[in-house]
C-alpha cells in the first residue's frame, strides 16, 4: 500500500484540530451559561435576603408599636387605681410591682396625653373585635 499523501495528512490534521477546537468552544459556552445562571441564582438569593429583611423590619416595627400601646395601656390602668383613691404602696403590692415602678407608670400617662386621646378615639367595632378574641 502506498503512504497517504502529505496533503491528505494535513487536511485530516485540520479536520481533528478544528473537531477540538469545536469541542472546547462548546464546553466553554457551557460553563459560562453555568456560571451565569449560578450568578443569577446569587443575585436572585440575595434579593430574597433583602426583601425578607424588609418585612422582618416592619413586623419589628409594628410589634413595637404594640408592645408601647400596651405598656401604655397598663400605664393607664396604673394611674385609675391611683386616681381611684388607692394608696400608691396598695396599687404596688396589687400589682406586683416598686413603688418607683408606679410612679414611673403613673407619669408615662402624663407624658404621652395625645396618645391616651388616640387610644380613646377606638371605635366600639374594634373593641368588640378585641372582646371576640379574647373569648
Amino acid at each position: 500500500m502506498a503512504a497517504p499523501r502529505k496533503s491528505a495528512q494535513q487536511l485530516a490534521a485540520r479536520e481533528k484540530a478544528r473537531a477540538k477546537a469545536r469541542e472546547m468552544t462548546e464546553r466553554h459556552e457551557r460553563l459560562i451559561e453555568m456560571a451565569s445562571e449560578f450568578f443569577e441564582q446569587q443575585e436572585q438569593a440575595e434579593q430574597v435576603r433583602a426583601e425578607a429583611q424588609q418585612k422582618a423590619d416592619a413586623i419589628l416595627a409594628k410589634a413595637e408599636e404594640d408592645a408601647t400601646a400596651a405598656v401604655l395601656g397598663s400605664a393607664r390602668t396604673v394611674k385609675a387605681m391611683l386616681d381611684s383613691g388607692a394608696a400608691k404602696s396598695d396599687v404596688a403590692a396589687r400589682l406586683g410591682l416598686s413603688g418607683t415602678e408606679v410612679k414611673r407608670l403613673a407619669g408615662m400617662v402624663a407624658a404621652a396625653p395625645e396618645i391616651t386621646e388616640n387610644a380613646g378615639d377606638e371605635s366600639p367595632e374594634g373593641a368588640e373585635e378585641s372582646a371576640a378574641e379574647a373569648t
